[in-house]
């Protein structure tokens, strides 16, 4: 059993969550103030709330925000018998749908219901979310001892007893281990990765949803300038830090976890620094998990290095081919399990080298090599999907 924190300790939590919050409120006024509810999380436009943190017994945190609006942040600790989950989701259970494992990991606009609530009141489930049904002894989600997770929009609908029970959850935050939090957690970090990822996220369905969620041509407007004024700008600091040659890995880590939606535009899930346990225990640099439910692990070397020298690999993708072998060996045979290597930049490669990571890829069945060129194709690749959406829907 874990120590629980003192009142010092307290103190200091209550101060990084209140970080988090204020750095939100600065970076939500690159947005303009008509579109901040359209395109943020609500919890992201709070000056003010109530919230508690929850102390379990086995030293696990969560802090819920509670949906009452207030003219000052305001949080309370509660030390709770239960598990933090229990609390904040308000049901019991044996297993979990989601085992979370990395960090900077966030669910989005969930509903977890389970077979008797979707059988007798299936019409009163959100029609324009994501719904899990659950089996009776399941909870939505247990986040593991080395990991932390944000719930963003969630709901639950379930049948207690003979009661329905139902509860929306605006944001937690819950951490496996409150020393993680302490000890390891920059709130500044988290605070821009969630806003990106949450803008970004919300560019990629009015993309695909052509606009659906807009309805008024000048917000539309507002919304394409005010994207593509950003897409540009971490475009140029994206192009600028891979062709820094000296920059350690640490840069690119930072980077990816900042502007983490352009790993997988679209993606379900992204967590950074999974970890994985069999007789070793190892941390990929990301995971993601796609809308189709395909599972990818990620290294990341810095682009100064090559994956080839001439036709023969290089020593840091020997490296990181070593690594990718020990996770394949604590996960075993998984056919929605993929795995991805970026490292080094194509201008740098000549023409043999070119051929030998096309080579290479072409024998592998779950293995991708690629360079940073992938990323900023994938910035390149948003650009366009906006800009023709929008040229599309201003002609219409």
């Amino acid at each position: 059993m874990n120590a629980q924190p003192d009142d010092k300790e307290i103190r200091e939590i209550k101060g990084r969550l209140k970080q988090y919050f204020n750095k939100l409120s600065v970076l939500a006024t690159q947005v303009p103030v008509a579109l901040r509810r359209l395109l943020l999380p609500q919890y992201m436009l709070y000056t003010g709330f109530k919230g508690v943190v929850y102390i379990d017994d086995n030293g696990k945190v969560g802090f819920e925000l509670h949906r009452e609006r207030a003219s000052r942040i305001s949080i309370k600790v509660r030390r709770t018998g239960k598990q933090v989950e229990e609390e904040i989701f308000g049901i019991l259970g044996t297993s979990a749908a989601f085992v979370v494992n990395g960090r900077y990991t966030e669910l989005w606009r969930l509903v977890f219901t389970h077979k008797e609530f979707s059988k007798r009141f299936r019409n009163q489930l959100p029609k324009d979310a994501a719904v899990f049904i659950l089996a009776d002894e399941m909870i939505p989600m247990k986040v593991g001892k080395e990991a932390e997770v944000k719930v963003v929009d969630c709901g639950i609908y379930w049948i207690i007893g003979r009661q329905r029970y139902v509860k929306h959850i605006p944001f937690a935050w819950i951490f496996g281990d409150v020393s993680i939090l302490l000890r390891e957690i920059d709130p500044l970090s988290h605070a821009e990765s969630d806003f990106y990822f949450a803008l970004f996220s919300s560019l990629y369905e009015i993309i695909t949803d052509s606009y659906r969620r807009i309805v008024d041509e000048k917000a539309k407007r507002e919304a394409f300038e005010m994207y593509m004024k950003l897409i540009t700008k971490i475009e140029e600091e994206v192009r600028s830090a891979v062709h820094i040659t000296e920059a350690d890995e640490q840069v690119f880590q930072n980077l990816l976890t900042r502007y983490k939606f352009f790993l997988w535009p679209g993606a379900k899930r992204i967590e950074k620094q999974p970890t994985l346990r069999g007789k070793i225990v190892r941390r990929p640099d990301f995971y993601i998990q796609t809308r189709e439910d395909k599972e990818i692990y990620v290294e990341i070397e810095p682009p100064a290095y090559k994956p080839f020298i001439g036709k023969r690999k290089s020593s840091r993708l020997k490296e990181a081919l070593k690594q990718v072998s020990e996770w394949k060996e604590i996960l075993g045979d998984n056919k929605d399990v993929r795995y991805m290597i970026i490292i080094g930049l194509l201008e740098d490669l000549n023409e043999e080298e070119k051929r030998a990571l096309k080579a290479f890829n072409e024998e592998q069945d779950d293995l991708i090599v690629v360079t940073w060129d992938y990323v900023l194709e994938n910035i390149e690749r948003v650009k366009a999907e906006i800009s023709k959406q929008f040229a599309g829907n201003a002609s219409s």
